[in-house]
């Protein structure tokens, strides 16, 4: 999929990545590059431990000419955990460039906004959107179905949200116009005002700049969000990613200018030859998937798998030239892909939230608190952005300089957790492996094992690991 990305010959300047044609109608057609796709027989191996992701990738040193120097490098996407465990033992594969997947960095993103988010005001939207029993408001808060959260949260919510921002200025304003609102908002003082300002025309703006990156192949305006985006993942419990972000940084700033600008537009790719329309090689990857699961039986084996990938594209051209023949168009990738209308959703919490004046800077009596008035907001959060800042260049100079770093505290949401925080750091050894041992057994089979021999740990891996039992417990609703 990426074998194009090894060609050096083939680097071109940003500003002249598009070459137009003139057709027939005498209009400007941008020309996408569209590399052509091989599908590999697939190896029957999870890539869910270090030793198999070791085994991956000596395979793709094998198939792809490195070990006989055929090629010198290349460049390999994946999730997020191969991602973790290749960085443990990079420098046994110097001739990999690793690149984090844009659709699951994407899905990562959103589900950490939601969970920040959460216990302030994203619980009360779920009610509103009507998802009501425990089962349906995990679903909706570890975002199951990625394109059913990002039309509730980058649409509803966000235009709610946004739209009531907005009104307290409206109403106070004879002129009202953006640079008067940009200009009003920097003299507000309420905390929470600012707070939500700050997670909607920030956090989740980054979110949905960083899909438009994506979809019209503009990685500076994606790198741009990631850089933006990046403080949520130092500012919660986001190991992974928080330091696949820094991994990332680092190894860009090692390529070679022209190649990294090589790979920063060939990341992205667009099938349909359209402008709009270019993914990252991890949702085409999962399209290829589920075209392959199509032309295999019920229980396959091995050859099956083979059988199926070998004649998959052409299995692909066979299907379109008989979908031309008879005039059948399919899933028709040249139309836009429609939403429906949100109006009447978003009007629904924009009452809700008027109805109380969660975000009216000028409301009596304020108070810092969540939407439903059941949590008092910790201190932390007034300084959000800025202990998330704090953090992150903290395990910069910890990541470089190569030392050890301290408990990892997540920037307490209410002030229970706060309270709960400044408890834990006060246990001993003892007394935090007790609670860790009467946590275990909640997990299920596949995390219970990676909980092992714990006695032998330091106390303050001992608390970062319970507070992590306590992240996937929570992911699990128990």
């Amino acid at each position: 999929m990426n074998q194009q990305l090894n060609e050096p010959s083939n680097i071109i300047n940003t500003t002249e990545k598009y070459k137009f044609k003139e057709s027939n109608k005498q209009k400007s057609v941008p020309e996408v590059y569209t590399p052509q796709i091989f599908v590999p027989d697939p190896i029957g191996i999870n890539p869910n431990s270090i030793a198999n992701v070791r085994k991956v990738l000596e395979h793709i040193e094998e198939i792809f000419g490195i070990k006989d120097n055929r090629r010198k490098w290349i460049v390999v996407t994946c999730d997020g955990v191969p991602h973790h465990y290749i960085q443990k033992m990079k420098n046994n594969f110097p001739w990999l460039i690793l690149i984090l997947g844009a659709l699951h960095e994407e899905m990562n993103m959103l589900k950490a906004f939601v969970e920040l988010n959460w216990d302030i005001d994203m619980k009360d939207f779920a009610h509103c959107q009507g998802y009501r029993t425990e089962n349906q408001l995990r679903f909706f808060k570890k975002c199951s179905d990625h394109h059913k959260s990002w039309d509730s949260v980058c649409n509803i919510y966000r235009h709610a949200m946004a739209s009531e921002l907005m009104w307290p200025y409206i109403i106070s304003d004879k002129n009202p116009s953006v640079e008067g609102y940009l200009k009003w908002t920097q003299n507000q003082t309420d905390h929470i005002y600012k707070l939500k300002y700050e997670q909607i025309f920030i956090y989740l703006q980054a979110i949905i700049n960083f899909r438009t990156g994506v979809r019209f192949n503009r990685p500076l305006l994606r790198l741009a969000a990631r850089r933006t985006f990046a403080p949520i993942w130092s500012a919660r419990r986001h190991p992974i990613y928080r330091s696949i972000e820094i991994y990332d940084e680092e190894q860009m700033l090692r390529l070679k200018p022209e190649v990294c600008n090589l790979i920063q537009e060939r990341i992205v790719t667009s099938r349909s030859k359209l402008l709009n329309q270019h993914q990252g090689h991890d949702a085409i990857l999962e399209e290829f998937n589920r075209v392959l699961k199509s032309l295999i039986p019920p229980i396959p084996s091995q050859r099956h798998w083979e059988i199926a990938a070998r004649n998959c594209t052409k299995f692909l051209k066979l299907r379109t030239n008989l979908f031309n023949l008879i005039g059948y168009s399919g899933n028709d990738t040249q139309e836009p892909r429609t939403r429906p209308n949100f109006t009447t959703e978003s009007c629904r919490f924009r009452a809700q939230i008027r109805k109380i004046q969660f975000v009216n800077p000028k409301a009596d009596n304020r108070v810092f608190q969540n939407i439903s008035g059941e949590w008092k907001l910790s201190e932390e959060m007034k300084r959000f952005s800025e202990i998330a800042h704090e953090k992150r260049i903290g395990f910069i100079k910890a990541k470089l300089n190569k030392k050890i770093s301290d408990v990892w505290h997540p920037i307490p949401i209410t002030c229970e957790d706060a309270d709960l925080q400044k408890n834990e750091s006060s246990l001993t050894k003892s007394q935090i492996l007790s609670i860790i041992n009467s946590l275990i057994p909640f997990l299920g089979d596949s995390d219970r094992s990676r909980f092992r021999g714990l006695s032998s740990k330091s106390r303050n891996d001992l608390l970062n690991i319970l507070q992590e039992i306590k992240n996937v417990l929570t992911e699990n609703g128990r």
